[in-house]
């Protein structure tokens, strides 16, 4: 056999091993097919089934906030629901025969495609076997709007039979709008979880509720699907909180600073309320000024200055050193203080009042905010080489330190004293009369609530309780300092003197009205790349009211003013007056009380002639003990304002005592005696005429 042949045959047996095994390989594929597409199909379906199943976080409902009344909500979370359709879902019959409604239902209802578009894409999605088609585009319902789509049909069959379902997105709902927005605080915009600011995150423990476990099922086109299972880990609501603001009071703050830094076209403006006598906030805001590209001015809650900005306060801090100086050197307010030139030199440098003030008193030094005379003061009873001796009354007065406010982000107070590593010659004089030093409007405001509050200092708080439903799980008291700060005398020289800046000072535009203010003016210049510029200032009124019995103490800043008047006699202290003025009217708790009659009063001026089991039945409603006992008719009479005697009334003798009966009880009596009576108009008896021996005419009224 030649070569060729050899090579021929060679060929011919491999090439038909090949066959033979490629056939074999091909029957094995097969076999597997059908292997698995019968024996193995449950358990590799409830395979594929689990890989597509991820594990999902079921939000937790986020806790509410309320106002101090517990019942007005600042802060909830309201349900809106995402409309989905799984047009696979249902059996053919019922897709058939819901198809025309429900497209055309859909499309009256959301109005983005028409009748026939719907019912084209609903269409194409159950051919494709889409098991997830939202509808409305990213349009979010209400509950009652969600209720109307759950009647449509495939909808109303409910998910697992028709496909239709709706899933659930909380977002957070601000009922009063932009009240106190800043103090109630949002959600980071990222998560739209997690508090950003404010309450809503200095309190997110309680409030952010802990988060459940659930299962997805992913499908084509990059969706999911929830999957209900009983392996589900239910989330757990967050808890409520309670606030200390009054909505009634923050809507009278607001609207009154609004008006004056709109006025004045200033940088921002805050204002806070406080209860002298628990530290309660009941109100605070903050806005400040935004300009947008047409030029139009707006001002918005985007700081919380009340509680974060530090900044030299100016002459409101001379109630401090007043404070101080009176404690250490026992000074009366008559005292001579100082004549003031207007203008002397300290160190080389300008220390200045606004005008020269002349001859003053200790009291009129506070009232006219003499700088040069708070100067003189303090050189002469402290002296300016060393300010630990000044420093240690601060530290008395709580002003080293924070307030420890429970909102987050409240700064450490800028002090000087000797060891400060900026410490100078001029330190002390310029710190005496508000600079040199970085104080928060809620720090300075604690320390004058001190003062009204007669000395004992108390920790401002914002929120008051924490509740799960109805029940109250924790409550908030603020810290106190049992030992007052300063004196009594102290608190009642500096009360003089607080009260004279309005009446006879610095504000005594805001003097008078049915609710007197007491408070201090404070204007000082800003600084500007390090240095102090003047007509640029920061203007602040600090204090309390009703000034004769305190219950609110208030601060209110406005800062950079622009315009003629821009001092804080003509900013701040006619807010703080408005605030007080609105509050004093809302607060009916402050108003002077009535001397209001007793009941005995009412019982005899009221009560005429009567029977003595009706009279002893309205004795005994009303409270009073003296009740007439007997038969027959008796009077009531005053004896004093609270006592009463029963005088009894013999009609059988005298026909004039049936005077103030009822009808029901004079005509028994007139009947009796052979009477036939006649009457005109209705109630008691108001006088009587007898027309014939039996006939008597009564006139009720």
């Amino acid at each position: 056999m030649s070569d060729k042949s050899v090579i021929k045959e060679q060929i011919k047996s491999r090439s038909q091993w090949t066959i033979f095994i490629l056939g074999m390989i091909g029957i094995a594929i097969i076999a597997k097919i059908l292997y698995l597409q019968t024996t193995k199909k449950k358990e590799l379906m409830a395979l594929v089934v689990d890989i597509q199943k991820k594990e999902r976080v079921i939000d937790a409902t986020r806790g509410n906030i309320y106002a101090s009344d517990g019942e007005s909500i600042l802060a909830t979370s309201i349900p809106r629901y995402q409309v989905i359709l799984d047009p696979f879902q249902a059996k053919k019959d019922l897709f058939e025969s819901s198809l025309d409604s429900v497209s055309l239902l859909l499309s009256e209802y959301f109005k983005d495609y028409s009748y026939l578009e719907y019912k084209e894409k609903i269409s194409k999605a159950r051919k494709a076997k889409s098991r997830y088609m939202p509808i409305g585009g990213n349009k979010k319902l209400d509950h009652i709007e969600k209720e109307k789509i759950a009647k449509f049909p495939l909808f109303r069959e409910g998910p697992n039979k028709g496909g239709g379902r709706f899933e659930i997105h909380r977002y957070r709902f601000l009922p009063f709008n932009n009240l106190a927005m800043r103090t109630i605080g949002k959600l980071d915009t990222k998560t739209k979880k997690i508090g950003d600011f404010g309450i809503e995150a200095s309190f997110e423990n309680y409030l952010q509720g802990k988060d459940g476990k659930g299962f997805y099922e992913r499908l084509a086109g990059g969706y999911s699907k929830p999957v209900d299972l009983e392996s589900d880990i239910n989330a757990e609501p967050g808890l409520d909180v309670v606030t200390t603001l009054d909505v009634n009071f923050q809507d009278i703050i607001e609207s009154s600073l609004r008006a004056q830094v709109y006025k004045t076209q200033a940088k921002y403006g805050t204002a806070v309320v406080m209860e002298i006598a628990t530290g309660q906030i009941k109100a605070i805001a903050n806005l400040t000024r935004k300009v947008n590209n047409e030029g139009v001015i707006s001002y918005i809650e985007d700081q919380n200055y009340a509680v974060k900005e530090g900044t030299d306060p100016g002459s409101t801090f001379k109630l401090a050193s007043m404070v101080a100086l009176l404690e250490k050197a026992n000074l009366k307010n008559s005292d001579f203080g100082v004549d003031c030139p207007g203008e002397i030199k300290h160190n080389g440098l300008s220390f200045t009042c606004s005008h020269e003030h002349g001859t003053l008193t200790v009291q009129q030094i506070f009232e006219q905010s003499c700088n040069i005379g708070i100067y003189s003061l303090m050189k002469k009873h402290f002296g300016f080489s060393s300010a630990d001796a000044y420093f240690n009354y601060l530290r008395d007065f709580k002003l080293d330190k924070p307030s420890g406010f429970q909102l987050k982000g409240e700064p450490y107070p800028v002090l000087k004293n000797a060891k400060s590593a900026t410490f100078s010659g001029t330190t002390v004089p310029w710190m005496s009369i508000g600079y040199e030093s970085r104080i928060t409007p809620i720090q300075m405001l604690t320390f004058y609530n001190a003062i009204a509050n007669n000395g004992q200092w108390i920790q401002p708080m914002i929120v008051k309780e924490i509740r799960k439903g109805t029940k109250t799980l924790e409550r908030f008291e603020a810290n106190r300092i049992s030992d007052p700060i300063c004196s009594i005398a102290t608190i009642q020289k500096v009360k003089q003197m607080m009260e004279g800046v309005v009446q006879n000072g610095t504000a005594k535009n805001v003097n008078g009205g049915n609710c007197q203010i007491a408070g201090k003016t404070g204007t000082s210049q800003k600084r500007v790349n390090g240095n102090y510029k003047k007509g640029i200032y920061y203007t602040s009124f600090i204090g309390y009211f009703p000034a004769n019995q305190p219950k609110y103490s208030c601060i209110v800043v406005i800062d950079e003013p622009v315009g003629a008047n821009i001092y804080a006699a003509d900013v701040c202290a006619p807010v703080f007056k408005n605030i007080a003025d609105k509050i004093f009217a809302y607060d009916i708790s402050m108003h002077p009380r009535l001397v209001l009659q007793s009941n005995v009063q009412k019982l005899a001026e009221k009560q005429s002639a009567g029977k003595i089991t009706d009279q002893k039945i309205i004795a005994q409603t009303l409270g009073i003990n003296n009740q007439p006992d007997g038969d027959g008719y008796s009077q009531p009479k005053v004896l004093k304002r609270d006592s009463v005697t029963w005088q009894l009334k013999n009609m059988e003798k005298d026909i004039s005592q049936i005077r103030g009966l009822t009808l029901k009880d004079a005509l028994p009596i007139l009947e009796n005696q052979g009477f036939r009576v006649k009457y005109s108009g209705f109630g008691k008896v108001r006088d009587y005429s007898i027309e014939s021996k039996n006939v008597v005419a009564l006139v009720l009224k």
